[in-house]
């Protein structure tokens, strides 16, 4: 008799079911990995090609999508004016009494922008020249351009402050000039004189006193010489380095300024902020460089936010900028006069009166400075300078710069009109420069931003599904493969237990496996036909069943019934066991019947 050996199937089939648990473990944890790291993989693959397509885009060069808007802007860019009307200037010149003063505003104009003359140079660099003017716009005021308050007298002031180490004929010299043109320290201008100037006929005549060298203009204004105005700047294309896009070279021919007292205070950095560079970062600074402040001004980071459902940074002025060196040491370089007042930036030298610039309603001042007023209401929301950035672009989508102009009056011996007057900081008005993006440009952005991400968590799922699937497959084909091994019959191998009808073995071939127990079942009635010979071998397509499954059932596998005899005669089984040495393989004993 010859069957199969059970231990040869199951070897087969722990191989097959290794074999597929291995590819499973592999596809799982690359799976795995791919769901973890794949999209971050993929995200940084896009993100290096968003970068590379920004820098194009934002370099200011002919080609570039930007340079057409930064060379003529048409983003609407508003500038309120807010004045201070003296209630109470009788009072103020005659008692000392504290000025009581209103806000009345704002007068908003359409600020234009046009730049011509370019010259593209070595190293990155583009010359200049930016003409700026602005235009009255109604609808946005609280009234009209001849609308008058009563105001510092300009021209008058600042004399009295020139005036203060000169001799008694000069003192008294402007007095008299003061007297007959009816001048005090306060009067009454329109809003357009007050900004754009207006011919005083008290510096016409004190021009002709002392020559147009020492009083070349008798137009008085603020904001005299802006409107309408002209600057050459040289600034840096980007294009090499893109963290140094529209960084400023030169301001009006200056490579440093002049007019302050430190290196480091005469140092033009960042540029002008009508262009920030991509990929900012909220450790950076922003340095913007401005014409009233006579400074290049710093933005630090503040918050992050979300502004047109887009997540941004905004960045706003710190109090320090206009700190005095007692409270902030490396401002010293700012400070020109024997003391300087805190939350005040005196810019008497870039300007030709003693104008200081502080935040409106002297925000971030000392108390006493505030207090020395009725009507002054400092408020962050209100009055602080910031921008909102995109910090991947660069690109501002709104800002506020806000500034306060004050002037210094004093009282002066020998000059009557400045008698009684408290010396302080007056101030003039308050100015908010603002532009805002329109929110189309944001949900542009958020859409394409969102269709990256969206790409993110494509491949994520993909990598999750791929793993599941696999599982599921693989996991089904190991099971069927296990089943089929185990239950098909008649397949033959080189592994056989040959068996004479007595009982002995006398050969056997065993060639795969761990040798074990195999049990066969040889039909009854084939073991005591005298038919069989000896040498007679007999080949029977049997079930293996190893000796587990044996005892797993109590050994119930008893005489049995057969219908598949060819003669169609019933006839018993018995379940008989053969014994394998572990060391060589032979078969030590039996067929011992397993009853």
């Amino acid at each position: 008799m010859t069957c199969r050996s059970r231990s040869t199937c199951a070897t087969c089939c722990l191989a097959y079911a290794m074999c597929f648990m291995v590819t499973l473990s592999i596809i799982i944890i690359v799976s795995i990995m791919g769901a973890i790291k794949g999209p971050s993989a993929v995200n940084e693959m896009v993100e290096d090609k968003i970068s590379t397509v920004i820098d194009e885009m934002m370099v200011l060069e002919p080609s570039s999508e930007i340079f057409q808007s930064w060379l003529d802007p048409q983003i609407p860019i508003y500038q309120k004016f807010y004045f201070f009307d003296v209630q109470n200037a009788d009072d103020v010149l005659n008692r000392g009494a504290k000025p009581r003063l209103v806000e009345i505003g704002p007068y908003t104009y359409r600020v234009s922008i046009s730049r011509y003359n370019l010259t593209f140079g070595d190293n990155d660099t583009l010359s200049f020249k930016q003409k700026t003017w602005m235009e009255f716009v109604p609808e946005l005021s609280v009234g009209y351009e001849n609308d008058s308050f009563t105001t510092v007298n300009i021209p008058l002031a600042a004399s009295v402050s020139v005036l203060k180490y000169a001799d008694w004929f000069s003192k008294m010299s402007v007095s008299a000039v003061a007297s007959i043109h009816g001048h005090q320290m306060f009067i009454k201008l329109s809003v357009g004189e007050i900004l754009w100037g207006y011919e005083d006929p008290f510096m016409k005549q004190l021009q002709d006193l002392a020559g147009k060298e020492a009083i070349p203009s008798y137009v008085v204004g603020i904001l005299p010489h802006v409107n309408g105005s002209v600057i050459s700047s040289v600034i840096n294309t980007g294009a090499s380095n893109i963290t140094e896009l529209n960084k400023l070279i030169e301001w009006n021919g200056m490579t440093e300024l002049d007019w302050w007292g430190s290196k480091e205070a005469n140092m033009i950095n960042g540029s002008d902020g009508s262009i920030l560079h991509p990929e900012m970062t909220a450790e950076e600074t922003i340095y913007v460089y401005d014409q009233i402040h006579c400074r290049s001004v710093p933005y630090i980071y503040k918050e992050d936010i979300t502004f047109y459902d887009v997540p941004m940074m905004k960045f706003h002025i710190p109090w320090y900028t206009y700190a005095n060196a007692s409270s902030y040491p490396p401002n010293a370089g700012f400070c020109l006069q024997d003391s300087c007042p805190d939350g005040i930036l005196n810019v008497t030298s870039c300007m030709d009166a003693n104008f200081g610039i502080s935040a409106p309603h002297f925000l971030y001042a000392s108390p006493d400075i505030i207090d020395s007023f009725d009507g002054i209401e400092p408020n962050e929301t209100k009055h602080q300078s910031y921008m909102v950035v995109e910090p991947v672009t660069g690109v501002s989508y709104t800002q506020r710069r806000r500034l306060q102009m004050n002037l210094y009056m004093e009282s002066v011996d020998g000059i009557m009109q400045s008698e009684g007057i408290r010396s302080m900081y007056y101030p003039l008005t308050w100015i908010e420069m603002g532009v805002d993006l329109p929110e189309s440009l944001a949900t542009d952005y958020k859409n394409q931003m969102s269709a990256v991400e969206g790409f993110d968590d494509m491949v994520f799922y993909a990598f999750i599904a791929t793993a599941i699937f696999c599982f599921v497959l693989l996991m089904l084909t190991a099971i069927c493969v296990i089943l089929q091994c185990c239950k098909k019959r008649g397949v033959r191998d080189d592994s056989y237990v040959t068996m004479k009808k007595e009982g002995s073995i006398t050969s056997k071939t065993y060639t795969d496996g761990i040798p074990t127990d195999i049990y066969v079942k040889i039909p009854n009635e084939d073991i005591g036909n005298n038919n069989v010979t000896d040498e007679q071998k007999y080949e029977q397509k049997c079930d293996i069943i190893t000796e587990s499954t044996v005892l797993s059932n109590d050994h119930t596998h008893k005489h049995q019934t057969d219908d598949e005899s060819s003669s169609g005669d019933e006839y018993d089984e018995v379940l008989w066991k053969v014994h394998i040495s572990e060391t060589n393989g032979n078969v030590i004993s039996g067929p011992e019947t397993q009853v």
